[in-house]
């Protein structure tokens, strides 16, 4: 099993935006969004993550101040950044559990992850 903690506070997977370059339109990932993922691509690197094979199963606790936005966002954007690092994509993760932590100082909030082969 890998255990990893990402510090600070969990930033969840914006909508992707439409952008416009002369006359061509293109769809991107909000910056705050894309920094959120390379951090938790480098903690968990920094962590001698490396890529496993086959069913994964993962486990999210998501430590928040205040007012919070939809676990599943978050979600996405934490399996978003650990692909390549953690496993070679995102579908191979075939149990996600999440839970949701209030937290009461800005210090305390972060992201516990647990991965490990399903079954």
């Amino acid at each position: 099993m890998t255990r990893i903690t990402v510090p600070g506070r969990p930033v969840p997977k914006g909508r992707p935006r439409l952008g416009m370059n002369g006359r061509k339109a293109y769809v991107y990932t909000p910056p705050k969004t894309k920094e959120y993922e390379k951090q938790v691509g480098w903690v968990a690197k920094c962590a001698g993550c490396k890529p496993l094979n086959g069913p994964l199963a993962v486990k999210l606790h998501l430590f928040i101040r205040g007012r919070s936005g939809d676990v599943d966002n978050y979600c996405k954007s934490v399996l978003d950044g650990l692909t390549g690092v953690a496993y070679e994509d995102d579908d191979q993760v075939v149990e996600l559990v999440v839970r949701k932590h209030k937290v009461k100082r800005k210090e305390e909030e972060r992201v516990e992850i647990e991965i490990r082969e399903a079954g």
